[in-house]
């Protein structure tokens, strides 16, 4: 594909997917769960995606975009780590009230896939889609397997100007780290991000996520993407890391950890608010949050900090 086709292919998928989320704003429950409208971002991120060449957009019709879309998106990084070329699906997005032509239209776009897939070498294929069972029912059809079940929380950051209500806790104190600390206070947490998180079936060595994560981590750290870790004062260690992502306005939280035997204590929320100012300082406004739907302590300590859940979501994968 030429660099003139990737604008003109980004520029049709940005339009018909700020389309679709005019009408899906229009949508009540439950189809307003099942298909989430794309936020901005997600269109930005899409299109960017498209024009450097390292996704393609996969149409339900050619000739009528609107009937639905995916976008195949390569994974360089877990590509290195897996030593097999891995792609992504994000969508699919329909706006489409049938259930059944909301599978038939899934079951289009994954076969699309795997043959994007099997044409440029990929041997992975994962997608995180919203809970809707036309759209889940279709990808288990064409061979993908379910892998775990989670859900999005969405909320607002205070102004960076008005104070936090930081919870009162002595001996532990919030600070940045310099570059030179990052990578050992990483190896202290051992396991930090894919603690009891469901393994993706047995194509996946045992440690792929904490390695994936970990690059991911450093990758942001040196990206300038806001850190926070959380000190024992006495003796001095590290027992908490709050990761956060931002892209303007909007931001993410990538992942909390407070080391176990310290967990119970309201730490996590101390540093939450600690990383929910550090992000509003850096001009976000909103934030969202992913987990799995298995994890309470995660999902009471988000909604403590007064975010709402926003849809289910699924995460599936299909080995080509």
């Amino acid at each position: 594909m030429t660099e003139a086709s990737r604008q003109a292919s980004a520029k049709v998928l940005a339009a018909t997917m700020t389309l679709m989320a005019r009408e899906m704003s229009a949508l009540t429950p439950p189809l307003s769960l099942w298909m989430p409208q794309p936020t901005a971002l997600e269109i930005k991120e899409a299109a960017q995606a498209v024009i450097s060449g390292q996704a393609v957009v996969l149409w339900v019709n050619d000739s009528h975009p609107a009937m639905g879309l995916a976008v195949c998106q390569t994974q360089p990084l877990e590509s290195l780590l897996l030593n097999q070329a891995s792609l992504r699906l994000s969508g699919p997005w329909m706006v489409e009230p049938e259930a059944a032509l909301r599978y038939k239209n899934s079951k289009i776009i994954a076969v699309k896939a795997k043959e994007v897939a099997k044409n440029s070498g990929g041997q992975f294929l994962t997608i995180k889609t919203w809970h809707d069972s036309a759209i889940l029912r279709a990808l288990i059809d064409e061979g993908f397997q379910l892998s775990e079940i989670g859900a999005r929380l969405t909320g607002k950051l205070d102004p960076p100007d008005q104070e936090h209500d930081f919870l009162n806790i002595s001996g532990v104190s919030l600070r940045k780290v310099k570059s030179h600390e990052f990578p050992a206070l990483l190896d202290q947490f051992g396991e930090l991000f894919y603690d009891g998180h469901l393994k993706h079936g047995p194509y996946l060595p045992p440690d792929f996520q904490n390695n994936l994560w970990r690059e991911v981590a450093l990758a942001d750290f040196k990206g300038s993407q806001p850190f926070l870790f959380l000190f024992q004062e006495r003796p001095e260690k590290a027992i908490g890391l709050a990761w956060g992502a931002l892209n303007g306005a909007s931001s993410s939280l990538r992942a909390i950890h407070i080391v176990e035997e310290r967990r119970g204590e309201g730490l996590g929320a101390f540093l939450a608010k600690g990383l929910f100012k550090q992000m509003a300082q850096m001009g976000a406004k909103d934030i969202t949050v992913e987990t799995a739907s298995w994890n309470l302590p995660a999902l009471r300590l988000y909604l403590s900090l007064g975010l709402v859940h926003s849809i289910p979501l699924a995460a599936l994968h299909l080995k080509i």
